[in-house]
């Protein structure tokens, strides 16, 4: 029998359809996605260089931009960062659920918070906990209406206390090795052993510095057959280039929240190209991919725009470069000072 494992770093109605925009025409990722990124345990790594600007938000937290070709994709990039030092007791991560639907932004401002970004996938589709109360069963074993089997689940994001943030390794149901239903009562027993705040999610991009995201699509199909396939198949979905959403952890307890824009002006993202973009500028130990696409979207203290401090580019049925075209969301990841 296939164990289910944990990965530990301490510091409903029907069926939904499933809303995005149409992707780009083609997959662009058929290649190696740029050149072999390098990384590890006891590397430091600090964004800085040319496209990147820092910004000092608060004590312990740094908040990252950066606007320019990127090596790995080879492409015109805009991604935004914000980097937070859990060893600093003067804030809280939070994992926060929303009913009726917030805007980030309106979910940043009523939380007060000094960061946030976007979370979730489609409801039927994830495992949600939040303050010890289920809210999302991952109820279904398709995604959304259609026929695809539910890939969105090989791990979450888990918060406990202030600062006690894990990664959890469930299996991946796309590779095989559980099904939906074993993701589904794995998640459902955490509820015992001190897991109170959990959010599935899917690809896990870097696994104890292992890099899954660089293969959890299949190369071997080529770009016809991919284009085929249905948008929200995994081998579509990931390899082609979208926003982006993610939250990893560094060696060092530093918190990173990620977004990548996308279908603007910045070209986004494949899980592969993200995978290795994080390990060249971050170099986290463990990394998640969120939702992405017209979800994503980042809110900084201080920064972006004046009244909403929406920093990225937000593309839910808008094609305007400006800060608005936010989706409202159910959940949302959070730095809140205490």
């Amino acid at each position: 029998m296939l164990a289910l494992g944990l990965l530990l770093l301490s510091g409903c109605g029907g069926k939904e359809p499933v809303r995005e925009l149409p992707p780009p025409p083609e997959v662009t990722d058929t290649d190696t996605g740029g050149s072999e990124i390098g990384g590890g345990s006891g590397i430091e790594v600090t964004p800085l260089g040319a496209g990147w600007t820092a910004t000092s938000v608060a004590d312990g937290v740094i908040y990252y931009a950066y606007n320019g070709t990127d090596e790995i994709s080879g492409k015109h990039q805009e991604v935004f960062a914000v980097d937070v030092d859990l060893n600093n007791p003067a804030y809280q991560v939070k994992l926060v659920y929303e009913s009726p639907r917030l805007t980030t932004s309106a979910a940043f401002k009523k939380h007060k918070a000094v960061a946030a970004i976007n979370a979730n996938y489609e409801p039927n589709s994830i495992y949600m906990r939040v303050g010890g109360s289920e809210i999302y069963p991952l109820k279904s074993d398709k995604i959304g209406d259609t026929s695809v089997p539910n890939w969105k689940n090989e791990a979450a994001f888990s918060v406990a206390g202030d600062r006690n943030v894990a990664f959890l390794w469930a299996g991946s149901q796309k590779k095989g090795e559980v099904t939906v239903s074993q993701q589904r009562t794995y998640y459902q027993n955490l509820s015992s052993t001190g897991y109170p705040n959990v959010i599935s999610s899917a690809p896990m991009l870097i696994n104890n510095f292992d890099k899954l995201g660089e293969n959890f699509c299949d190369y071997s199909l080529s770009s016809s057959a991919v284009n085929k396939l249905n948008s929200e198949d995994a081998d579509r979905h990931q390899r082609v280039l979208h926003p982006r959403t993610a939250v990893a952890l560094t060696e060092n307890n530093h918190l990173i929240l990620f977004v990548v824009d996308g279908r603007i002006k910045s070209a986004g993202m494949s899980a592969r190209q993200l995978t290795r973009f994080l390990v060249k500028w971050f170099n986290p130990q463990y990394a998640l991919n969120l939702d992405g696409g017209g979800s994503t979207t980042m809110c900084v203290q201080g920064e972006g725009d004046a009244a909403t401090h929406v920093v990225n580019y937000p593309c839910d049925g808008n094609t305007n470069y400006d800060h608005t075209g936010e989706r409202p969301r159910d959940a949302f990841i959070m730095i809140v000072k205490k």
